[in-house]
């Protein structure tokens, strides 16, 4: 351990979380490594959905093209009285 690097020591509650100061509403991928360490990774989470349309430059010209186009107005129908 290098001198200016300081150990804390961290409890799991009944519900088997723990508290990381300082690491207030991020995600981690956790591994289990040999010998009982856990390492912590920092994780960047995205749903399918964005992977698709970061990785698809059709799907991005397309919905960009589609955000910018006026929205088709049609006339109500006024409701027949009784």
């Amino acid at each position: 351990m290098k001198v200016d690097e300081v150990m804390i020591t961290i409890e799991t509650d009944e519900r088997s979380r723990v508290v990381l100061p300082g690491y207030s509403k991020v995600r981690f991928i956790m591994k289990k490594l040999p010998g009982g360490s856990i390492l912590l990774e920092p994780a960047v989470v995205m749903s399918t959905a964005q992977v698709e349309y970061l990785t698809t430059p059709e799907l991005r010209e397309l919905l960009t093209s589609a955000a910018v186009s006026k929205t088709v107005n049609r006339p109500r129908r006024q409701p027949k009285p009784e």
